[in-house]
């Protein structure tokens, strides 16, 4: 059984139903205000007008608001009750809006850390045999990364990519060595 909502979540996924309950004291539904919730970023999701229920305001984004060619992302909203042509803003913020993995293609949710890690390692490897960094041909010049810039910048991304994947964790390992007291090594 799911905790029913109060507000609009943080995030939620493109192509999926949300559904909250708002209680305004100072807006009663029951005294005759309505509810509106407007959400507005890369595409503007069609404004969705909530259900009195009681003194309280039932919001449904549908599933079909988010669907199709809708763009993920970061999202303004905006909660606003009208009555008698009064109107209030009550609540505002930015929502995060996921992608719909249903409708997802190849690559699309790979993180560009992991894509550019597996680009500079067949770099690397490409390289490895002859380690050509430049060459000219009919007066053009191509210059290729330098190999060591190349094996530096893969070993930052890795250590990027690794703490995508633990967060919170230590992507890299730190040695730590403790000399006794009036230690004179050489």
């Amino acid at each position: 059984m799911t905790q029913e909502l109060t507000s609009l979540p943080d995030s939620f996924a493109a192509g999926t139903t949300v559904v909250y309950r708002k209680t305004l004291t100072d807006y009663p539904a029951g005294d005759g205000w309505t509810f509106t919730l407007y959400i507005a970023g890369a595409k503007i999701v069609e404004p969705v007008e909530a259900e009195a229920d009681g003194d309280s305001f039932v919001v449904t984004v549908p599933a079909s608001a988010t669907t199709g060619e809708f763009t993920a992302g970061l999202y303004k909203y905006s909660e606003r009750v009208d009555k008698d042509g009064e109107v209030y803003e009550v609540d505002s913020g930015v929502v995060d809006i996921l992608p719909d993995l249903t409708v997802a293609a190849d690559q699309d949710e790979q993180e560009w850390t992991e894509q550019a890690v597996s680009l500079l390692r067949a770099h690397i490897k490409g390289r490895l045999p002859s380690g050509m960094e430049s060459y000219q041909v009919a007066g053009r010049v191509v210059s290729k990364m330098p190999l060591k810039e190349a094996v530096d910048t893969l070993s930052r991304l890795e250590a990027r990519l690794e703490r995508l994947k633990n967060p919170g964790g230590v992507s890299t390992p730190i040695y730590v060595e403790f000399k006794p007291t009036g230690y004179e090594g050489a």
